[in-house]
């Protein structure tokens, strides 16, 4: 039996096809599919979230701190701890919650396609369990490559970047380890590496522009607050508005609706995936649908 609605991933598209079918699996499935990855990432994110705004308010008194240094002051008097602490607390939090999000989205998925629609969350849960030390390790292999990429020369970062951005999938679908992943990504996306740079650039534009509107009443209200206290010539009341109670709680709304965006590039990854995955080897759905027997 098969949703009427069901959106049938392996098949190939172009960009426009990929961002259309996003936008109808994301209005057919937004309720289960979001209700689900919330089910199983909510205390992540809203641990993640408070950390960026602690991580926030605990810089902002570093930096007053620093602003009162002067050259008869001991360094060593400086608590470092204080800003060092709080960072790695909102760097963990962040690789957690996004973590949980990218497997659990992909479990989704991939229960979807298995059953024709049709998402069974005690399959979604086992898989997110299963595979989510195995994301860790990727990510952090990931992170070494991309980085040392970038180190170097940003373009040798940026080819890796795409070639490692469908690894993920490879560890889903393919249920392959991490190291296997990496690997075999290389091979994968051979021939396919410009389209797939286009596509996720465009993509990442798209989401970025959304992001930026969502974080505009953060940013609006505290123009307006630090127009209101640069008229009283203060420097250091200028710092203290990114502690404004109304400025966090922006913050963290539009850090919220980040984390939802996040999962629309998610989904266009997948879409990526099958794509090249149908180009190289057709499944019999899209050998039937091209009339090729």
């Amino acid at each position: 039996m098969e949703d009427q609605n069901f959106i049938n991933f392996k098949k190939t598209r172009d960009l426009g096809a990929m961002i259309s079918d996003t936008i109808k699996f994301l209005s057919v499935e937004w309720k289960p599919f979001l209700g689900t990855i919330l089910k199983i990432s909510i205390i992540p994110i809203i641990i993640a979230i408070c950390a960026v705004i602690y991580f926030a308010m605990i810089s902002t008194d570093f930096i007053l701190d620093l602003s009162q240094f002067n050259e008869d002051s001991i360094f060593d008097e400086l608590n470092f701890s204080q800003i060092l602490v709080p960072l790695l607390i909102y760097i963990l939090s962040y690789i957690v919650a996004y973590s949980l999000m990218t497997v659990s989205s992909l479990a989704y998925i991939k229960s979807y396609i298995a059953n024709k629609g049709f998402v069974n969350f005690d399959e979604v849960q086992k898989t997110t369990k299963d595979k989510f030390w195995s994301y860790i390790g990727l990510f952090i292999l990931v992170a070494i490559i991309v980085g040392f990429g970038m180190l170097f020369c940003i373009l040798p970062g940026i080819y890796f970047a795409v070639v490692l951005s469908l690894s993920i999938c490879l560890v889903i679908f393919k249920n392959k380890g991490a190291l296997d992943s990496i690997s075999d990504s290389f091979g994968f996306i051979k021939g396919h590496w410009w389209e797939t740079f286009g596509i996720l650039l465009v993509i990442q534009i798209l989401i970025g522009l959304i992001g930026f509107f969502a974080g505009l009443p953060a940013s609006i209200y505290q123009g307006a607050d630090m127009t209101t206290i640069l008229q009283g010539q203060d420097p250091t009341e200028m710092l203290n508005s990114f502690q404004d109670p109304i400025y966090l709680v922006l913050m963290g709304f539009s850090y919220l609706i980040n984390f939802i965006l996040y999962l629309v590039s998610v989904i266009v990854i997948v879409f990526v995936y099958y794509d090249i995955k149908e180009q190289k080897n057709p499944t019999s759905e899209m050998i039937n649908e091209i009339g090729v027997y």
